[in-house]
């Protein structure tokens, strides 16, 4: 790799340009030798003199189509370069595509990169004749892919196959949805102001929105600190679909609630905002609890926080919950928009671990419910094996238990696709 620090040969803008692309090539090559997109930009974005929204563009675009882009360079190549190489390729390939970037400028930027980032003339030589190759070739060569289904669909071939056996009539839809962006949505405090006077500032900023079931979904993606009164707690930015969670179940005063698995504390901070309860927020990791904290800290709302297994019962103090919470951890596939490296990550195996962990949990934090109390499962996944199948599991193994609703959201313009079932805990 090459040094960083600025050299007094380069002009501002191709310092700039190669500082982004470091970043960008350090980030994906965290993706895709196993690390989360997520926690990797976040973790490397503190950085001096980068554009932070082309960074963020190019990373999660490149993960977002990354079947596409992929087989396409499989097209275009006999021998596999080395990885960094293969990433700048799919940077090129990415911006070409979905960028408004001119592709001469994006040719010239990765090329003269290439070279900087490792002195050899004939990998500079390679990367400018795949990327002119690509730019000659483009339309036949996705003419000749259209068939295949992972370049159709953008996905790996055992999801596709598992969407088009749990969904029949809507796989299609469901896939194509997965590849867009998401939307931001927000969750108006009403402790604070109610939505209808909250869109006054909206349109005081010209920020345009709709109003989805009384949620706001704002039409573009803008930086949170332009969101009005933001930081000042008025709202908060949370799914669509994860906001569902105040139709699904109904809490009485001073209410005893858990929240299970509450990071990063969306759901925990919209019971509180609507409700007069008394909630204990747990985590098994605490970095993740300290993002509850600070969720409660802007919002001013309090709860007692624990950092603990839902797994396991030595953290609990025997006084049971009126209501229990359980947004258990789960193969996120209702969230692919999101998190685009999900479907780069994820193999069909994990799938019956994670069924193993959820479980674990329901079955352990049963015993925490009061008689007659209720306890929200909760997913973001839309894998049958995840959700329905497993409310079965439970009332075989849970005699007590009562299925008293159950909604399954799948991933459409607006939100991720959620999972939910109110289960009742019946008198023995």
């Amino acid at each position: 790799m090459i040094n960083n620090k600025k050299s007094a040969n380069y002009k501002k803008s191709d310092y700039a340009i190669i500082t982004d692309l470091h970043l960008i090539l350090k980030i994906l090559s965290e993706v895709i030798s196993g690390k989360n997109l997520n926690e990797s930009f976040n973790k490397n974005i503190n950085v001096e003199n980068i554009n932070v929204s082309r960074v963020k563009d190019v990373t999660y675009g490149v993960m977002r189509y990354f079947f596409i882009l992929n087989y396409i360079i499989n097209k275009l190549i006999k021998n596999d370069p080395e990885s960094e190489i293969r990433i700048l390729l799919l940077i090129a390939l990415y911006e070409i595509k979905y960028s408004k970037k001119p592709a001469y400028a994006i040719t010239n930027d990765i090329v003269e990169f290439s070279f900087k980032l490792t002195k050899n003339i004939k990998i500079k030589k390679f990367v400018n004749a795949i990327i002119r190759n690509f730019l000659r070739r483009q339309i036949e060569l996705e003419k000749e892919l259209a068939n295949n289904l992972e370049y159709k669909y953008n996905a790996p071939q055992w999801l596709i196959n598992k969407l088009k056996n749990d969904y029949s009539d809507n796989w299609e839809s469901i896939l194509n949805c997965s590849n867009n962006k998401p939307k931001i949505c927000l969750r108006v405090n009403s402790k604070k102001i109610t939505v209808d006077d909250y869109i006054k500032y909206l349109n005081e900023e010209n920020i345009k929105y709709k109003l989805v079931d009384k949620v706001i979904v704002l039409d573009n993606t803008i930086a949170i600190e332009k969101i009005p009164f933001f930081k000042e707690g008025y709202v908060s930015i949370q799914d669509i679909h994860a906001q569902k969670l105040k139709d699904v179940i109904k809490f009485e005063p001073n209410q005893y609630v858990l929240d299970a698995c509450s990071a990063p504390g969306g759901k925990s901070c919209q019971i509180l905002e609507n409700n007069q309860v008394n909630l204990l927020a747990l985590d098994i990791d605490n970095n993740r609890l300290d993002k509850v904290r600070q969720n409660l800290d802007r919002l001013n709302l309090k709860a007692n926080t624990i950092c603990a297994n839902a797994a396991e019962m030595d953290w609990w103090d025997k006084k049971q919950f009126d209501v229990i919470i359980a947004d258990v951890p789960c193969s996120a596939s209702g969230t692919f928009k999101k998190n685009p490296d999900i479907k780069f990550h994820r193999k069909v195996s994990d799938i019956k671990n994670f069924v193993a962990t959820q479980r674990e949990i329901i079955c352990n934090l049963w015993q925490m419910l009061k008689d007659n109390g209720n306890m929200v499962y909760i997913t973001c996944s839309i894998f049958k094996e995840e959700n329905q199948d497993n409310i079965s599991f439970f009332k075989q193994k849970l005699k007590d238990i009562k299925v008293i609703s159950e909604m399954q959201l799948l991933p459409d313009g607006n939100g991720d696709g959620f999972y939910y079932c109110v289960l009742k805990k019946l008198v023995k």
